[in-house]
């Protein structure tokens, strides 16, 4: 009986530990099972984007409640609504911007135009432009500045996931009057509107520098270069109001975007327009031109050895072409020494690098030469806001044959009734030597907040020219000194 008992006993535990391990080894295969498909992966993540976007919809919520009548963010509003939020990780004290609040373990950055950033995307939380909308208000972006791009998304079994994602290199930019400008990222708009002349800058300490500015003066000159000068006229950094290279945005519609012929050159025009212009102008409605010729700050009073006045042969301003100066990349400011003898191929060459290695804006803007439609069409512009005005008058912002008020100069003292210079400084070798005009010289060779398009200078365009024996690329403007060149920026999305 013992015997048995025992051998009974035996069986049932063996029988036991088998099932134990079948048992095991069934979990093993269906957790393999489970993580080969990624359905465990799939199931986490799934929790945890749920999570986001339930904690991204309050702060949402919040940040849409805060706005006041004018569209702009109220700083009392947006703490009360933030505080409101159940889930939020330590209650905001005070609104400094850029923001950052945790919500349900997730952290949001809100910037002071409204903008929510989140650990994994961003949120659209801006308003609607309106003609109470505050000029330098970010807000909502037209769609067609956006560009769907197809995204994967890789998953643990190898399978690939599509999702369509809307992508863009600028922001919305409120102007006043329910206008709004596309500035490309990487740029701050700095300010005027559409009928002055919208500015933006690549720095961001110029942002919102003359929003809402206005002129003392009887007639409105626009927006001031921001330009502070030394003795000897080169750049006070510390003291000037603008720091970036500043561009002026240029509104046409695809129908206003063609050349001109203005009668005054002989050549058969090339009529003709590149498609991918006509495609960012269909886009965007315009485009950005440089409000200063191109220049540069590297070149020192050690180079300044004009031999002779300016202009004319046997100019010794030599060491001011683009050639000689192989640092550096060029500029758009005031009071930069403009380049001198710059021939069409380094022209070209200077204005394509300007931000082509620039980590922060290489991958939103293209910089070039300005073409010919361009240029006919920013002179159309100024004639739509000054209909008196006559684009083929050499007296029109011209430095040779007009007064002018308060020139500048760097190493020079200009004479503000005929811009003829005198040297200001002796250099090292105890000569004295003529100086140069700079760029945005004066107030008066302004148009629509942009400086020296006409009078005093040659520009170079992408245009080519062409008659019955001849291809060759236009000079636009008239000469004064040599040729300078402008920059043009297109968005790349």
């Amino acid at each position: 009986m013992k015997l048995k008992n025992k051998a009974n006993k035996g069986i049932t535990l063996v029988a036991l530990v088998i099932t134990i391990i079948i048992l095991l080894i069934l979990v093993g295969v269906t957790i393999v099972q489970l993580t080969s498909n990624g359905l465990l992966t799939k199931a986490q993540q799934a929790a945890k984007e749920s999570k986001y976007a339930n904690a991204a919809e309050k702060v949402a919520l919040a940040v849409n409640a805060s706005y006041d009548t004018t569209g702009s963010l109220n700083d009392e509003y947006l703490k009360e609504n933030l505080n409101k939020i159940d889930g939020i990780n330590e209650p905001v004290e005070k609104v400094e911007y850029d923001l950052k609040v945790v919500v349900d373990g997730f952290e949001f950055t809100i910037s002071k135009y409204g903008k929510i950033i989140g650990e994994k995307t961003e949120v659209a939380t801006l308003p609607n432009n309106t003609t109470d909308t505050k000029a330098g208000t970010e807000v909502k972006m037209p769609e067609k500045w956006g560009t769907q791009t197809i995204s994967y998304i890789d998953t643990t079994d190898g399978t690939e996931v599509t999702t369509l994602e809307t992508v863009s290199t600028v922001y919305a930019i409120s102007v006043g009057n329910g206008e709004t400008i596309p500035v490309p990222k990487g740029f701050v708009y700095v300010g005027g509107n559409i009928e002055t002349g919208a500015v933006i800058s690549d720095n961001p300490k110029d942002i919102n520098k003359y929003v809402g500015f206005t002129n003392t003066n009887e007639v409105p000159t626009g927006i001031p270069a921001g330009v502070a000068y030394k003795e000897d006229g080169t750049i006070d950094e510390e003291n000037s109001e603008l720091k970036g290279n500043q561009f002026v945005w240029i509104p046409c519609t695809i129908d206003e975007y063609k050349k001109i012929n203005w009668g005054l050159q002989n050549a058969s025009w090339d009529a003709s327009t590149d498609q991918p212009e006509i495609t960012y102008i269909e886009k965007y409605g315009g485009f950005y031109i440089g409000r200063y010729e191109a220049g540069t700050s590297k070149l020192t009073s050690s180079k300044i050895e004009f031999g002779k006045a300016e202009g004319g042969s046997g100019n010794g301003n030599e060491n001011f072409s683009a050639e000689n100066i192989t640092s550096g990349k060029i500029t758009c400011k005031a009071g930069e020494i403009p380049y001198y003898y710059a021939n069409y191929t380094t022209a070209q060459k200077m204005t394509q690098e300007m931000y082509a290695t620039d980590a922060e804006r290489k991958n939103s803007v293209h910089s070039a030469l300005p073409t010919g439609t361009m240029w006919d069409v920013t002179l159309n512009y100024f004639k739509k806001q000054d209909k008196e005005l006559d684009v083929k008058n050499t007296a029109w912002g011209n430095y040779s044959n007009t007064t002018l008020n308060n020139c500048k100069g760097r190493y020079i003292e200009a004479n503000n009734s005929s811009a003829v210079t005198s040297d200001a400084i002796a250099n090292a070798d105890g000569k004295r030597h003529n100086g140069i005009m700079t760029c945005g010289s004066t107030e008066d060779v302004k148009k629509n907040n942009i400086y020296d398009m006409a009078g005093n200078l040659w520009e170079w365009t992408e245009e080519l020219g062409k008659d019955l024996s001849n291809n060759y690329y236009i000079f636009r403007g008239r000469q004064f000194f040599r040729c300078f060149f402008c920059v043009y920026l297109f968005s790349l999305a």
